[in-house]
């Protein structure tokens, strides 16, 4: 009886290339019994990841040997060829092990590289200007990344003298400035009808709340400019979080839109051909998952991989830590975002961690949401309203207005 220790796996980026790993080894003794898709780590730090294809198979024998193989009908030519493989398989051998040593010298200096610069970074801020390390703790208080703190420092320090330092108020007043000017605001794009509205984002975030409001304040801001009505289109395809469609049909009903459900890349083509002529918004509500689930990420892309030129968003929460709003930047890159709505600001003091992943990952914010209600407590996000969020500044409204408001 086979059991589960009989059972082995081989990758590759196809099942033709995991066939043929297989049938270098094997040659016809081997069976699958199943496949399957998942993802591999690659590049530096494992930053990035690809998709393959994973191969379970039962071997009959422990490895195929030609010698046994062609052991009724070898010729000198056989054996000669024979020597030559095992003569390149050495090289090779050997060449692998030089770069292998040469990968590690590499690491082991880019290690020591790092260290010296941490050692570096310690001792000057334990002999470092009173102004600076005041800066840096305000920087701290509001949850600024390590990166962004060192760019603003390396900022202070190329930019004023040692006299110069001594005004604190001077200096936190271009520190205030350099953080507004790295806070990037989506610019509005004119789209033909229907202008697809997409938002993903991890569980709990509020995609289907934001979805909501979006789609409500397009019809006031109509009203309030004297425009014809729009016409809307709203799709959920949340078929996991329980009462998702049915907090989507109320808000459809009081909107006087019909909320349909889609469950596949075809289903939402179909709604797509049916209302692109005849509408003037679609919105998509999509299922929320783990940052860290790739496979439903994935399933969920599949399923929106669909000519639509959609305007597609990446919605997070204020209240997520550093860390963790990178890792939702980078395993929701698959979705092509360009820009990010921050959602629950009213739950957080601080600010800084928004602006210092969305300055790393050179994304722009479109909406910052503080609240349930709907549709008020949405905002197109806007800097001075930003630089107002951060705690332990002073901040010169008159001055922001002048340099960073709408001209």
């Amino acid at each position: 009886m086979m059991t589960e220790s009989d059972v082995k796996t081989v990758t590759g980026i196809s099942y033709e290339e995991c066939k043929e790993k297989l049938w270098k080894e094997y040659r016809h003794d081997y069976k699958i019994i199943d496949q399957k898709d998942d993802f591999e780590n690659y590049g530096p730090f494992h930053l990035f990841r690809r998709p393959i294809k994973v191969v379970r198979y039962v071997p009959y024998r422990k490895s195929y040997n030609p010698d046994n193989y062609f052991i009724h009908n070898r010729t000198e030519e056989d054996e000669l060829e024979q020597n030559r493989q095992a003569i390149l398989q050495a090289n090779n051998t050997t060449l692998l092990t030089s770069q292998i040593k040469e990968m590690n010298k590499t690491m082991e200096e880019f290690k020591k590289q790092v260290t010296n610069e941490l050692k570096s970074y310690s001792h000057s801020m334990s002999d470092q200007h009173e102004t600076i390390t005041k800066i840096q703790e305000i920087l701290q208080q509001n949850e600024f990344s390590f990166s962004y703190i060192k760019m603003i420092e390396e900022k202070i320090r190329t930019t004023f003298s040692l006299e110069e330092l001594n005004d604190f108020k001077l200096v936190e007043r271009y520190v205030v400035d350099w953080i507004a000017e790295s806070i990037e605001i989506k610019q509005q794009k004119f789209f033909r009808p229907p202008h697809v509205y997409i938002i993903v984002g991890p569980t709990g975030v509020g995609k289907t709340t934001t979805i909501e409001k979006i789609a409500s304040n397009t019809i006031m801001d109509a009203k309030k400019n004297n425009e014809p009505r729009p016409s809307l289109c709203i799709i959920t395809i949340d078929i996991m979080k329980a009462g998702a469609l049915e907090q989507l049909k109320r808000v459809g009903e009081i909107l006087g839109e019909e909320v349909k459900k889609a469950e596949s890349a075809a289903d939402v083509q179909q709604l797509y051909e049916e209302n692109k002529n005849h509408v003037d918004y679609i919105f998509i509500d999509t299922s929320g998952y783990s940052p860290n689930d790739s496979q439903h990420i994935a399933d969920m892309k599949r399923i929106l991989d669909v000519k639509m030129n959609a305007d597609v968003y990446l919605s997070v929460s204020a209240t997520t830590k550093t860390s963790d709003l990178i890792n939702i930047f980078r395993n929701y890159e698959p979705f092509a975002y360009d820009s990010v709505i921050i959602t629950k600001a009213d739950e957080t003091n601080q600010f800084g961690n928004v602006i210092s992943v969305l300055w790393e990952k050179h994304k722009s914010i479109s909406y910052i949401t503080d609240g349930q209600g709907i549709p008020r407590d949405i905002h197109k996000a806007d800097v001075i309203d930003i630089i107002k969020r951060l705690d332990g500044f002073e901040v010169d409204r008159i001055h922001l207005e002048d340099k960073f408001g709408e001209k």
